[in-house]
């Protein structure tokens, strides 16, 4: 029986580096990054002296940004494997939403990155006043700013795809998939809250629960793999159900 052993352990180790690289662009990128990250906007001349000051810093963030994009959208690629022997449908909605659109949306945040430190750049450059290029660039801000809540929801229908199918097939412990879809929960509250522009100041607290979660997540599934039980039941589901089209 294939035990999936490496789609497993694949798709935990990508978990953890798209979470590390998400971490340490938040730690390098920057303030302009790390403004867009703890939904602390920036604004008038402060944004455009702060763009030309950080030019450099998001150039490193928005590499980073795209490797944790790479890593979360190609873990999709070894859940569905086993996740299609369950759900067609759920299995295709976690590619979907947590592999194509959700990597559209980290390789915007990248290119609007590199976009914004060429404007800061071109700003020291000139050696002329920073808050004269402050239309362009807080009109590149603001898409980005703005973006970050529509890929937020993108996410968090691929997660309940992936919980949903975690908590159906049982290759995981269904307490930990209860989790991941709980958690879900104030991640998606705050990312309405920001789509209508109401900020309470805490988004960062709301989206904490399902941000430990992918982590001890992460985790088990390097450590511990899938459920052998529960893929044997998949394996036996599968061989019942080609059974009357062999038949005929």
């Amino acid at each position: 029986m294939n035990t999936y052993r490496m789609n497993a352990a694949m798709a935990g180790v990508l978990y953890f580096l798209g979470t590390v690289f998400g971490i340490l662009g938040g730690v390098f990128g920057g303030k302009v990054l790390t403004s867009l990250i703890v939904d602390s906007p920036l604004a008038g001349g402060e944004l455009m002296r702060q763009i030309a000051a950080d030019s450099s810093r998001m150039t490193v963030g928005a590499f980073l940004c795209l490797m944790m994009g790479i890593s979360l959208s190609a873990m999709t690629l070894f859940l569905y494997p086993v996740f299609r022997k369950d759900s067609q449908g759920l299995a295709m909605g976690l590619v979907l939403f947590r592999g194509a659109l959700e990597g559209v949306g980290y390789f915007l945040t990248a290119l609007g990155l590199l976009t914004l430190a060429a404007l800061g750049t071109e700003a020291i450059a000139s050696g002329g006043d920073p808050v004269a290029l402050q239309p362009i660039g807080n009109i590149l801000y603001q898409f980005l700013y703005l973006k970050t809540s529509i890929s937020t929801i993108f996410f968090i229908i691929g997660a309940a795809c992936l919980y949903v199918s975690f908590y159906r097939t049982r290759l995981i412990p269904r307490w930990l998939a209860i989790w991941g879809l709980i958690g879900a929960l104030p991640y998606l509250a705050n990312a309405l809250l920001h789509f209508f522009h109401v900020e309470i100041g805490i988004g960062s607290y709301l989206e904490m629960p399902l941000g430990v979660q992918e982590m001890v997540m992460a985790l088990w599934l390097i450590i511990k793999g899938f459920n052998p039980s529960a893929l044997r039941s998949a394996a036996a589901s599968t061989i019942t159900a080609s059974m009357p089209a062999l038949a005929e």
